[in-house]
């Protein structure tokens, strides 16, 4: 069965002893949401109780966006159920509950959390905050630490790394924020004004050199059960709580870049705002509140190795975050908290400062030793 607006009644009738929303037979209403780049995205819910629904995401075998030409293992939506499961293991209710997942079609029918936002739209608006930063780093911080390679047994650390072997998006992500964006590729664009700054990216060896060394580090280090797309059109906000949603590339990787892509969606946001003290100040503040509660809540089986792998692990997160500032400005998927900028002059101000600062993170990540000497690049 190919799934789609004529077919999901069938479907869901065929799943309902598994899925267990709906009373067998009621007229259900379905609607497409979402404009993700990869997946389909459903809402279904009761036509007489609107109240009683479901979100379900279903997985072609292709990239959505570019159709069958351009095929895509339908694997993803495993390695999603997978994270769904742990995370709600480990931090009950930081993301949305799983009702069913059918492997065999690449669906998930998971909670509808349709009265949320989106935290990148929230941060476009200048809304700010600084709780849902700390509870996304509370978040970041349990799951890392307690799927750490130093932190579990042997055997256990083998098994979330074949459960989270999902090479297939890793690699996706290795192309397009560590490789693509420095070099002639036909997907990457850029305001016009940004040729010359780009053009002497792409020459300054020293940053290219960095960059494949943070592109090592993303390929081959096993420490912990990572995000892998963690920025802020991945978190919903509803009732003040955050809800992290779109675990598709979760991989046992380095755990640092989740914080990386995180915070550097909150650096964006920063330099969008660049007329708006009030809400520059409050991002920084946000950035600062992520790493706190990150390390307050990461914890260690031996504790005198907290402070070493927390400093490898922050100056992997600066590295990784210059890295995907510069690829939303001169890759492939760039951000409406600025391509969202009208005055031409203006967008490009803030892409010629948010570029020098990415750049420079990149540069300094192994020098930088606190988030408070990051914050001071900002201001």
């Amino acid at each position: 069965m190919e799934l789609n607006l004529a077919t999901l009644p069938d479907y869901l009738h065929q799943r309902h002893e598994k899925i267990r929303i709906f009373e067998p037979e009621v007229p259900l209403h379905i609607e497409e949401i979402g404009d993700g780049n990869l997946n389909t995205v459903y809402r279904v819910s009761d036509v007489a109780h609107p109240e009683r629904s479901l979100v379900l995401k279903h997985a072609p075998p292709y990239i959505k966006i570019l159709g069958p030409d351009y095929p895509l293992s339908t694997e993803r939506l495993t390695y999603e159920s997978r994270a769904l499961e742990i995370y709600n293991q480990l931090v009950s209710g930081t993301v949305p509950a799983q009702y069913d997942f059918d492997a065999a079609m690449s669906v998930i029918a998971m909670e509808d959390l349709r009265d949320a936002s989106v935290l990148r739209d929230d941060l476009i608006a200048g809304k700010v905050d600084t709780a849902i930063a700390e509870q996304v780093g509370r978040f970041m911080g349990i799951v890392h630490s307690q799927t750490y390679v130093d932190n579990v047994p042997k055997a256990t650390a083998q098994h979330y790394s074949q459960q989270f072997a999902n090479t297939t998006m890793q690699s996706i992500t290795a192309d397009y924020v560590f490789t693509f964006p420095f070099t002639e590729h036909e997907t990457n664009f850029w305001t016009s004004g940004l040729a010359p700054d780009v053009r002497q990216l792409k020459a300054d060896t020293d940053f290219l050199q960095q960059a494949a060394h943070l592109k090592h580090i993303f390929l081959t280090a096993q420490q912990g059960v990572t995000h892998g797309d963690l920025h802020t059109g991945s978190v919903l906000v509803q009732d003040n709580t955050a809800k992290v949603i779109d675990a598709e590339f979760a991989f046992y990787g380095p755990v640092g870049f989740d914080i990386g892509l995180y915070w550097a969606n909150y650096f964006l946001a920063y330099f969008s705002h660049q007329d708006t003290s009030r809400v520059q100040s409050a991002l920084k503040t946000a950035v600062e509140k992520v790493w706190d509660t990150y390390t307050a809540e990461f914890t260690m089986v031996d504790t005198g190795l907290k402070a070493q792998v927390l400093g490898n692990i922050f100056q992997d997160a600066v590295g990784f975050a210059g890295l995907e500032v510069l690829r939303r400005l001169i890759g492939a998927a760039h951000v409406k908290d600025i391509e969202g900028i009208a005055d031409l002059s203006e967008k490009l101000s803030v892409e010629k400062a948010a570029l020098q600062f990415g750049t420079t993170l990149v540069k300094q990540c192994q020098s930088l030793r606190d988030v408070a000497a990051v914050i001071a690049m900002l201001s």
